[in-house]
């Protein structure tokens, strides 16, 4: 399968790339440049870029995430995460490319009273978002889901709530790590994630929820996501609701 890595040098995205050269023909997607066999540098904002890049490819993997500080008063982070997202999946219809895996967020959820109060699964809606960040991500998919209603589009959403890399003790944004959440999960198994998303049979439209603690166990239908992709993540943290 010959797979566009969007997002490429990003804090998922660069590990996704290894995951995926194992398995995959990949293609890397970023603003920045990235050091790979097939890469682009490009913007998803530019939709002719993009639709230039899908020539020839099978699948979409997104990992492009605006660092949090840009989604203030004219940051540019709302526009990347919806205007992008917009132009990947158009992108990916005019090519006719029925596979799409998207990094979505818990922040969909945000707006609900929290765990315990509230149990967070897969399939719970009205998608509720608190701040720009997390309404960015809603629209996100809400435009997921009218492209496999009005199109056909095969689409799996990854939903992890507190990305870290569990060696460097850093956060997407580069901040220190000074406590787990019951939301934490490690970069390298929402990079896994999203590899069985990708493999997985039979998707028309579904979010899987990805946690690695003793609380977010509780506090959403991770397990679930363990049945359906046969996913579990390698490192685990101790932090409960």
């Amino acid at each position: 399968m010959h797979v566009l890595l969007t997002g490429a040098a990003g804090f998922v995205g660069r590990v996704a790339l290894d995951l995926l050269n194992e398995r995959h023909q990949v293609t890397a997607f970023d603003i920045q440049n990235v050091e790979f066999t097939s890469a682009i540098v490009g913007d998803v904002l530019d939709y002719a870029t993009v639709i230039a890049a899908m020539q020839g490819i099978d699948a979409v993997v997104n990992t492009i995430m605006a660092p949090n500080p840009t989604y203030g008063e004219n940051g540019p982070g709302f526009t990347v995460n919806v205007s992008g997202m917009y132009n990947l999946l158009e992108a990916a219809r005019v090519h006719g490319i029925k596979r799409f895996v998207h990094t979505s967020s818990g922040a969909v959820h945000g707006g609900y009273p929290q765990p315990p109060e509230t149990f967070l699964r897969h399939d719970l809606y009205p998608l509720k978002a608190a701040g720009p960040y997390a309404l960015s991500k809603l629209l996100q998919e809400e435009l997921a889901w009218n492209f496999h209603d009005q199109h056909g589009m095969s689409i799996a959403v990854i939903r992890p709530w507190s990305i870290i890399d569990s060696k460097t003790m850093l956060t997407t944004d580069g901040m220190a790590v000074e406590d787990y959440s019951w939301g934490a999960i490690d970069r390298h198994d929402v990079a896994s994630a999203l590899i069985c998303a990708l493999e997985a049979k039979d998707i028309n439209y579904e979010c899987f929820y990805v946690m690695a603690t003793p609380g977010g166990y509780k506090a959403t239908d991770v397990t679930r996501t363990e049945e359906r992709l046969g996913w579990k993540p390698s490192t685990t943290f101790d932090a409960d609701l």
